[in-house]
């Protein structure tokens, strides 16, 4: 977690430094990465980094976690759009994302969470029952007359939405396919969960 010294900072330096962060993460391992590059990017001595965060390793956890909410947000936003068509909302969103510019902040987002350790991405929040995200989420399968009714069972469905969505985002980089291959795949994705195999 970052120190209480850079989470008050300017929002113009603070969106300064995010971006210098993901672009120095997104397409590298954090044991390639050294605190020297990232002072130089800021144009701030070692010690001014080390006043805003624990260690390298620190500066990573929070590049991960604050582009796997923003990501996650977006997924739900994509939902919530199609409200009474809850998988077409998700199909929206990854054809969004096969669009984007390789050299967009979203696109390095995408490429740091597919990347990115898997523990870092899929650790649960901690979601009470007055979360606005946990009313919407349950909104959302109310709308779609999902079988859910018990609240952990919707936060363990919300993650298997997230899973299922970066699984196929990664699908997507990794093998180098088309939007319609992407598209493709989701669909039989989506047909297994609807349908089953059987």
């Amino acid at each position: 977690m970052p120190k209480d010294t850079f989470l008050n900072l300017s929002a113009p330096k603070k969106e300064k430094m995010d971006m210098i962060l993901l672009d120095t993460f997104y397409n590298q391992s954090i044991s390639q990465v050294k605190v020297s590059h990232i002072v130089e990017q800021m144009e701030m001595s070692r010690g001014a980094f080390y006043k805003y965060f624990v260690d390298l390793e620190d500066a990573y956890a929070y590049v991960v976690k604050q582009q796997s909410v923003l990501i996650h947000q977006d997924i739900l936003d994509y939902i919530a759009q199609y409200k009474n068509d809850f998988f077409h909302g998700i199909e929206q969103y990854l054809i969004f994302c096969s669009h984007l510019e390789t050299d967009s902040a979203y696109w390095k987002g995408l490429l740091l969470l597919t990347r990115a350790d898997y523990q870092r991405t899929m650790k649960r929040l901690n979601l009470d029952e007055s979360s606005y995200m946990l009313k919407e989420w349950i909104n959302l399968l109310r709308n779609n007359e999902f079988k859910i009714h018990e609240t952990q069972e919707a936060i363990s469905f919300l993650y298997f939405i997230m899973e299922v969505v970066m699984n196929s985002l990664t699908d997507f980089i990794i093998n180098d396919w088309t939007p319609e291959e992407l598209i493709m795949d989701y669909h039989y994705k989506i047909k297994w969960i609807i349908k089953g195999i059987k």
